[in-house]
């Protein structure tokens, strides 16, 4: 980066990643420099002593610049985020993607400002990030986050449509479907259309969007349209990130979740016995309060009856404010030792999945020689004599040969 160079340091969410490459656009279509932005996380307490450490460095590394901070954590503790040195200004987290935050000029009347829409994609992305919701309208005992993105908000169907036209147009073979509370989408529309019912029009009027994924969904919230596509359409892809949080039904009352393990083990079975390629991936808290050996045990046994592909594993983190924080807290250590059984278990889960696939075909949108993914979410690696000159983006029918750690190593067909 030169001197004057400005640039977006992202730290959390997919999300984050997606609002994070819109400020960029901005910074570099208006031509702004000297200036660092800082887009924060506040999931967990360590998620937030990385964002002051961010811009602590980014203070350090270039004192001439000016530093900007938005994101979740700066929108809970402003005050931790404006005393640090060179901070110029916290931009409300709610409104980050608007232009006059950084270019000075006078904000023009813009629809669905809440969404900020990618019009310049990276040339090195091969898939497209939509967002089409926003916030959260529930208070799992634990979160944080709703208080630093605000209640639940929806995009509009036309306004969905018209940006996956243009997501379309400019090629892209693949579009993600994000949010924070994905399947809330619609409650807050007249007549409150369900994420289902969109997703079935939204394919209905785009019979060229061949491959549509979604990010992370609240098994609660799964209506019977959404659960239909699962089952029955292909092109919604045979991968979901499901909000999971604890494998023990006890557990997951005190965290004021909406769903039992019950639930999800009968609908993970439901759509196998129509897509037995489908995979599921999940994030699970362990050491919530209370928690106990036996609760422990429980979630390691619902993991492995679930047979998840991916676990995101998080320690428990207890947020000022939040009525997890005043409940009796497990130990540290026992904590630690909980989340490495889990993250040990649970790649032996992906290695024995990723095992099964050697020797068979499979299909990757094709991202790079190094990093690819499977319609199942698997990581890929191509290697063998066959030269091509694709661009990412283009789907290729692929043979899995190997293993190497978390990555299959597959070569064309």
């Amino acid at each position: 980066m030169s001197k004057s160079e400005s640039k977006v340091i992202n730290l959390g969410c997919r999300l984050n990643f997606f609002e994070s490459e819109v400020i960029n656009n901005i910074l570099k279509k208006d031509g702004i420099q000297n200036t660092i932005i800082i887009n924060t996380c506040a999931v967990t307490n360590h998620a937030v002593k990385k964002s002051i450490s961010e811009v602590k460095k980014a203070s350090s590394k270039y004192p001439n610049h000016k530093i900007l901070v938005t994101g979740c954590a700066s929108q809970i503790d402003e005050k931790s985020f404006i005393k640090l040195k060179n901070v110029k200004k916290i931009i409300d987290n709610k409104t980050k993607t608007r232009p006059d935050h950084y270019n000075n000029h006078p904000l023009k009347e813009e629809k669905s400002i809440d969404f900020p829409y990618l019009d310049q994609f990276s040339t090195s992305r091969s898939r497209a990030l939509l967002q089409i919701q926003q916030g959260c309208d529930h208070r799992c005992t634990f979160c944080i986050i709703p208080f630093g993105r605000g209640d639940s908000k929806s995009l509009p169907f036309e306004e969905i449509c018209q940006r996956v036209s243009g997501i379309l147009k400019k090629g892209f073979k693949e579009i993600i479907l994000t949010g924070i509370d994905l399947t809330s989408y619609g409650h807050d529309l007249s007549g409150n259309p369900k994420l289902g019912n969109i997703l079935k029009r939204l394919l209905c009027l785009y019979p060229e969007l061949k491959r549509l994924r979604l990010s992370s969904i609240d098994p609660a919230e799964i209506d019977d349209d959404l659960l239909d596509l699962l089952l029955k359409d292909k092109r919604l892809l045979p991968h979901a990130h499901l909000s999971i949080q604890s494998g023990d039904n006890m557990i997951l009352k005190r965290m004021k979740r909406r769903h039992n393990t019950e639930q999800v083990i009968n609908l993970c079975k439901k759509i196998r016995s129509y897509r037995p390629e489908f995979t599921f991936g999940a994030d699970v808290i362990v050491g919530f309060p209370t928690e106990t050996d036996e609760h422990f045990s429980n979630t390691l046994k619902f993991v492995k009856l679930i047979d998840f592909s991916n676990v995101h594993v998080f320690p428990f983190s207890a947020k000022q404010g939040t009525p997890a924080s005043r409940m009796p807290q497990v130990n540290e250590k026992v904590k630690k030792i909980r989340a490495d059984i889990l993250r040990r278990e649970s790649k032996k889960l992906l290695h024995k999945k990723l095992n099964k696939t050697i020797g068979k075909c499979r299909r990757i949108l094709f991202e790079s020689h190094g990093k690819s993914y499977t319609d199942e979410f698997f990581k890929v690696k191509l290697t063998g004599k066959k030269n091509f000159d694709s661009q990412p983006g283009v789907v290729l029918d692929i043979n899995v040969i190997s293993r190497n750690d978390d990555t299959l190593v597959a070569e064309l067909i």
